[in-house]
């Protein structure tokens, strides 16, 4: 090359420098966010997303997935980061069995320490426990004076099953669903009398008085506000279900600073980064109780509501 053709390429180079900041020579920090198709799950989709975003990745959401699909996502490479539930990962990723009894804390550790054999790295969990839940209206608990699903399942027993119920079909389906469920308390739903849906059907049709029976998931916000009546888990069928980001190890080798953002916005919540109590859990359900209400009952947008929660947090900058 010749002493001319030289400088031009330096000229070239140094004139670009002076008019492209230095991080746009930068490698770009690009990752696949996943979640599922029910609110809590968008929320906290977008939760990660938008914060990721704002710590400069570029940042591809796949929303709107089943628990199996976002984990054959995260299996595959599809997805690098999903937030899922502890309860989920052991019984129907992992395929193991729930001993009853296992709390919060010693079932995190488990999920933890298991999936390092599939190449996963889980981060610190928000103890909000939004495990499967039964419930009625209270008349008709009233009515045939039922407290716990053991006094369900007696009633499914003495009307052989054929009680309106409604469930979400994923229930339906997973291992630690209806089947397992049914089995554990020894009753029976008639075919003729089950119906399934998409997620937030069952809420529906129990708000219009369409079914007498149905599963939810223990943060609904229309729990509360309906006063819906809860039937206790007296035999400790489902194990906690916490809701915890967790990484490909992929991803987490070529971005580790993504542990203490995720981390960070674990810390927002009642006892993040910290073991589990009765008193965190209840506290961080209702937490997330109030976010799902803000979407399910306010009619506000999963995007804006983790856009005002992150700001109200300190963890974005507010841009109204």
């Amino acid at each position: 090359m010749h002493k001319m053709d030289i400088s031009i390429v330096v000229g070239v180079l140094v004139f670009a420098s002076a008019i492209w900041p230095a991080h746009a020579w930068a490698a770009e920090k690009s990752i696949t966010v996943g979640n599922k198709n029910f609110t809590e799950q968008y929320i906290v989709g977008q939760l990660i997303k938008q914060l990721l975003e704002d710590r400069g990745f570029k940042v591809k959401l796949r929303s709107d997935l089943t628990s199996m699909a976002l984990r054959a996502g995260m299996e595959s490479g599809d997805i690098d980061i999903c937030a899922d539930y502890t309860g989920t990962a052991w019984m129907v990723h992992l395929k193991r069995k729930y001993v009853p009894g296992a709390g919060n804390n010693e079932l995190y550790q488990l999920v933890r320490e298991e999936d390092k054999i599939n190449h996963f790295v889980w981060l610190n969990p928000i103890w909000n426990n939004n495990a499967y839940a039964i419930v009625s209206w209270p008349e008709f608990a009233r009515k045939h004076k039922l407290t716990r699903l053991s006094d369900l399942a007696g009633l499914y027993r003495n009307t052989k099953g054929e009680i309106e119920s409604f469930v979400d079909f994923e229930f339906s389906v997973r291992p630690d669903g209806l089947s397992a469920l049914e089995k554990f308390y020894d009753f029976r739903i008639a075919k003729s009398t089950l119906r399934t849906g998409t997620p937030g059907a069952s809420l529906i049709a129990l708000r219009g008085h369409k079914t007498d029976v149905a599963m939810v998931f223990s943060t609904d916000a229309c729990i509360t506000k309906y006063g819906w009546h809860l039937y206790s888990d007296d035999k400790s069928f489902f194990p906690p279900y916490d809701l915890t980001p967790y990484v490909r190890k992929d991803a987490f080798d070529r971005y580790p600073e993504i542990e203490h953002i995720l981390n960070t916005l674990v810390a927002t919540f009642p006892g993040g980064g910290k073991p589990a109590t009765p008193g965190i859990v209840a506290e961080c359900r209702k937490a997330w109780q109030d976010l799902n209400a803000a979407v399910d009952i306010e009619k506000i947008e999963p995007t804006e509501v983790a856009y005002k929660y992150l700001a109200e947090q300190g963890l974005i900058t507010y841009h109204p």
